[in-house]
Order: structure tokens, then C-alpha cells, then sequence
């Protein structure tokens, strides 16, 4: 009947209205990520181009001024100069895969990390091209560890990044298990594969190793910057060795 009709076009309305209000963030709806086409191909003609975009250091946009430069360009050079440099690369070189390697924000120069990393992974996300990301020794020095950084990156539009490593799961097969066990943040591979409708189609015959330097140490009283741990390469080796023919 039209009443009952009514009633529940009324019941769905105040339904959607409630649930809205829990579902704001920012005062911004929140949505579901962006993923890109995969898994990682060769074109037709054998070729897999990648952009390795590094040390961005993006601090706060417009109001971070560039160093290095003329001081005749210093008044108008911040930030959105890099991005736009970001963005006409993607355009002319038309990667299959963008790489971020690290130092992507500079934290001593970074109000909200989470802001900076919308500003400095912009382009890449506007390409909806698969870019993923590692972090360097600046990017953990503003609001958020590298485990967080890490963990926002990897649910970013577009983003194919890894928090930590996974594995199959021998208890469990056709499922994956997170390593734990490895020191860092990032640590991850990506694999890819030949080009469609081709023989090697379905096999990986390229994969992209991803490793976190870290950040800073202190060895023997000096303060130094921080390397690849050998729970890490323990990890890559025997990663690597299931991928031997």
C-alpha cells in the first residue's frame, strides 16, 4: 500500500541519515580505496617502464619554500613546484608504475603528516596509475611513527604499498600470513607479469624488492643513520630463492 510504501521509503532515510553521521571523517564522507588495474604487467612490446620519484621532502604545500635555488625564484618556488614537476613526468614518460623511494615528506617541515603525504603522493593518485612507496630517514619526523606511515600509505588510492611482508601460509593454504619478525617498516615485494594474452602471462618474471633503510641509530656513542637489518635480508633471500627457476 501507499502508506507502507511510506514507511519504509521513511525507515531507509533516517537509516542513511544516522549512519552518514557516523561515517564523517574530517567532515568528508568516508570512502572506499581507489585500487588500480593489477596485477603488474609487460606491455605487448616487452617493456615495463617504472618513475622512481625520490626524496620529494613535501612539507606544507605553498607555504614551503624551496631550497637550493636562485634567490631571484625563492618568493615564488614551494612545494607545488615539485608537484607539478611530478606531474608532467607522469605525463610524458606514461610509467606502467610510479616508485616512491623514500623521504617522500621531510617531517622537520611537516604540520600534519598525513595532509603532506595527500600532497606529495597527489599526482600519483590523479594518474590512478599503481605507485607504491618506501620511506627514508626525514619522513617519521613529524605526527606519525613509521609504522603509521607505513600503514596510511599502503590504504592510499592507487596505493600497492606493504606495511609489513606476507607469506603463505603452510597451516592454512591459499591464505597469507603477515611476517612479523622482520625489523622496519615497508618491507615488501611486488610481482610482475608478462604480457596479457602472452606465454608468460601468467608467470612473474619480474619482482621488485622494497626495503626500509630506517631512520637514524646511535652506534657506539655516535649518532648515524640507520641500514638494512639481517632479519631483512634473511627475509629477501629466502623470498628471492622461491622465485628461482
Amino acid at each position: 500500500s501507499f502508506l507502507y510504501l511510506t514507511l519504509i521509503t521513511l525507515s531507509l532515510y533516517l537509516l542513511q541519515t544516522l549512519i552518514s553521521k557516523n561515517l564523517m571523517l574530517s567532515h568528508e564522507h568516508v570512502t572506499v580505496k581507489k585500487q588500480p588495474d593489477l596485477p603488474l604487467r609487460f606491455r605487448s612490446d616487452g617493456t615495463f617502464k617504472i618513475l622512481q620519484v625520490a626524496d620529494l621532502h613535501y612539507g606544507n604545500g605553498i607555504v614551503t619554500r624551496c631550497r637550493d635555488v636562485l634567490s631571484s625564484e625563492f618568493d615564488h618556488c614551494t612545494d607545488l613546484n615539485s608537484v607539478r614537476f611530478l606531474r608532467r613526468m607522469i605525463e610524458a614518460e606514461k610509467p606502467d608504475f610510479i616508485a616512491f623511494t623514500g623521504d617522500n615528506i621531510f617531517g622537520t617541515s611537516t604540520a600534519d603528516a598525513a595532509e603532506s603525504l595527500f600532497g606529495a603522493f597527489g599526482p600519483a593518485m590523479e594518474s590512478r596509475l599503481p605507485w607504491a612507496a618506501v620511506l627514508g630517514n626525514h619522513d617519521q619526523e613529524s605526527t606519525m611513527t613509521r609504522e603509521e606511515l607505513m600503514s596510511f600509505i599502503s590504504l592510499m588510492d592507487y596505493s600497492i604499498s606493504q606495511t609489513n611482508p606476507s607469506t603463505d601460509d603452510t597451516s592454512d593454504p591459499g591464505k597469507e600470513r603477515i611476517v612479523s619478525d622482520i625489523d622496519g617498516f615497508g618491507n615488501y615485494n611486488l610481482r610482475v607479469f608478462g604480457a596479457p594474452s602472452s606465454h608468460l602471462a601468467n608467470s612473474s618474471i619480474l619482482n621488485l624488492y622494497f626495503l626500509d633503510s630506517g631512520d637514524r641509530a646511535v652506534v657506539e656513542g655516535v649518532r648515524t643513520y640507520g641500514w638494512i637489518k639481517e632479519s631483512q635480508l634473511v627475509w629477501l633471500r629466502g623470498v628471492s630463492q622461491t622465485f628461482q627457476v
